[in-house]
């Protein structure tokens, strides 16, 4: 018999929730997190109402205010090409602002009062496509062979276990440059995302977080600007538009996210959140893809074993639609011209003003 009978790698909220379902399950999960409890991942730390009611149905419970930032909610603000005097506020919508930090170690906690073992500084080394599957996994400067039926990799845009099934394929990515700092403007409490071609192709972005301003800008892998050029232009337009002025940076941060690539796993070995690349190209959205990925792996682990159909097959069913979108808003992101983004800006605010 396997001594799992799911692992999961990687303890982002993909992983936790992979887990926490299968748990609910009546299954034996291990998920193991490379760092720490509370270790830092860069993220722009933003939800959208799906996704906090998502997670909380999915958890049974409310999401604490210990993991929010201040403010604690934020309206949701367009600017298009032409600038601030074409752009707007969303009526009525209200985002979550949270410090990712804070809110992954909520869930590992969660996890491990709800009956996963949790392994923290446990670094996944390798796979063998076995019956059952051997996983190596290095902890406490020690190499354990741990068997399972079925592993989840949840271990994020430069997935190992993907580069183990598909070692010559490379993902597109997008290169995130973000920095936090002390500065004035003329700025409401909102989540403003910002979208012209000339200081970038995809999106970039300024959010309010406990007294600072995060403001960043993404760009696509071998781009020929220099991503570092793009977030000085952003912030001369934000001093043009919005009487941005710098008084001093806290700190900046580079990482990438995926960009319209998937893969969802082979044979009983599948891939969640950003490892199977499910983020929205268009706004950067990644959380509440992990979590919704993350509750389809739980479900296709419960129809595999009860057909003894391969994972891999169950899973991709389960997340059909969701890799639909993600291949649907890629092509709609690279289409875009300056005029294009004016127009969707201006029918989004239209369409959105009415609910």
């Amino acid at each position: 018999m396997p001594d799992f009978d799911v692992i999961v790698v990687g303890g982002g909220p993909a992983g936790v929730i992979s887990a926490l379902k299968c748990s609910q399950l009546g299954l034996n999960a291990l998920l193991i997190e490379q760092g720490d409890r509370g270790r830092h991942k860069p993220c722009g730390g933003v939800l959208t109402p799906t996704c906090v009611e998502t997670l909380q149905e999915t958890l049974k419970t409310q999401l604490p205010q210990t993991v929010t930032c201040s403010p604690r909610t934020l309206g949701l603000y367009y600017v298009p090409p032409n600038g601030r005097r074409e752009g707007g506020r969303v009526r009525n919508y209200k985002l979550l602002n949270i410090n990712r930090d804070l809110l992954d170690s909520w869930l590992l906690s969660y996890a491990i009062r709800s009956g996963v073992e949790v392994w923290t500084r446990a670094k996944f080394l390798d796979v063998r496509k076995s019956k059952p599957i051997e996983v190596l996994i290095m902890k406490n400067n020690h190499v354990a062979k741990m068997t399972t039926k079925y592993l989840i990799g949840a271990d994020g845009v430069y997935s190992r276990v993907r580069r183990q099934l598909r070692n010559r394929s490379k993902s597109r990515t997008i290169t995130i440059l973000q920095e936090y700092c002390h500065a004035e403007g003329e700025f409401e409490d909102c989540f403003y995302m910002f979208f012209r071609e000339s200081i970038s192709p995809t999106y970039s972005y300024l959010i309010p977080k406990d007294g600072l301003y995060l403001i960043g800008v993404g760009l696509p892998r071998n781009y020929p600007i220099a991503i570092s050029e793009a977030l000085t232009n952003f912030k001369n337009w934000l001093s043009e538009d919005f009487v941005f002025k710098l008084l001093s940076s806290k700190r900046k941060e580079t990482w990438a996210i995926p960009y319209g690539s998937t893969f969802t796993g082979i044979e009983n070995i599948i891939l969640v959140g950003d490892a199977a690349g499910f983020c929205n190209a268009l706004s950067g959205e990644g959380i509440r893809l992990a979590v919704e990925s993350g509750i389809a792996a739980g479900e296709a682990v419960q129809d595999a074993m009860s057909t003894n159909t391969p994972l891999a097959l169950t899973y991709a069913q389960h997340v059909d639609e969701l890799t639909s979108f993600i291949h649907q808003t890629y092509k709609f992101a690279i289409s875009l011209t300056d005029e294009r983004r004016e127009e969707f800006i201006k029918s989004e605010l239209a369409r959105l003003s009415l609910r």
